[in-house]
């Protein structure tokens, strides 16, 4: 009975309410604002994620229902296509890049990332491929630090040095 269920729908949407949990229960450590009638800064993050979580569980209710109504095949595996694999490298990118990103900096681990994702959305160009993530980089580099002044990570050791050298 347990295995009719397995779904990729409820897979999904249980991972996405767990990790919309996790950051719901981190939220607690924002500052809240005590001004009457104002919105804190913990605000719209906490709406976003249970609105999340609300969907999740709208997702997997549906799923189960139309399993149980014989509207949606009852299915014995998951089956990983082409895109969800990628889908899953693409997911495993950006959380590689948000673990590595206060040891590494944005200024060295940012043109890696976009490299890294435009050889998985399969860019054959080399020109793009070697170009738009340095250009790119730079342009968010100036427009943060100098216009909004707003600061990026750096890094740490040898890359906190490139930084250093660099802005």
């Amino acid at each position: 009975m347990v295995k009719r269920f397995i779904k990729a729908d409820l897979v999904i949407s249980a991972i996405t309410f767990i990790g919309a949990l996790y950051l719901l229960l981190e939220t607690r450590t924002f500052g809240t604002l005590d001004a009457f009638g104002k919105l804190g800064p913990d605000y719209w993050p906490k709406f976003v994620l249970v609105a999340i979580m609300a969907v999740s569980v709208g997702v997997a209710f549906n799923t189960i229902k139309g399993v149980l109504k014989g509207t949606i095949e009852a299915s014995k595996n998951i089956e990983f296509t082409k895109g969800s694999v990628r889908l899953i490298f693409a997911i495993s990118l950006i959380g590689g890049y948000l673990i590595l990103l206060p040891y590494v900096g944005f200024l060295v681990l940012t043109p890696i990332q976009m490299i890294a994702f435009m050889l998985l959305l399969g860019e054959k160009s080399k020109v793009w491929i070697f170009t738009i993530p340095f250009v790119l980089t730079i342009g968010v580099i100036l427009v943060f630090t100098k216009v909004m002044y707003v600061p990026l990570p750096r890094g740490v050791g040898i890359f906190l040095e490139i930084s250093h050298l660099l802005y």
